[in-house]
């Protein structure tokens, strides 16, 4: 036990470990000045992520985040080609955490 009764761990919002490797994978070959937008997409992504989310949403958690992601890389002047190859890999990423969970 911890300090006053609680526990000394708590859960924090994360996704599953490889999913740090598959956001490198999806943003390979983009300009590096893409990094703190990936970063942020990630860390919005397990902020995001429910454990046993109802099947009705599933992905639907995670429209905020890649509208984040959007405005940041089309702020960086991102092209629309690039966005769209990103667009699919994000996409089938996030249905692979949503299965994952």
């Amino acid at each position: 036990m911890g300090i006053g009764g609680r526990p000394l761990t708590e859960e924090i919002a994360s996704t599953p470990g490889w999913v740090e490797q598959r956001l490198d994978e999806a943003f390979a070959g983009l300009p590096a000045s893409t990094g703190p937008a990936r970063e942020a997409y990630g860390a919005c992504l397990g902020r995001r992520k429910e454990p046993a989310a109802p099947s009705d949403t599933m992905g639907a958690e995670f429209n905020g985040c890649r509208a984040a992601l959007h405005r940041a890389l089309t702020e960086l002047g991102l092209d629309g080609d690039a966005m769209a190859q990103l667009d699919r890999r994000l996409e089938a990423l996030e249905a692979e955490i949503a299965e994952d969970s």
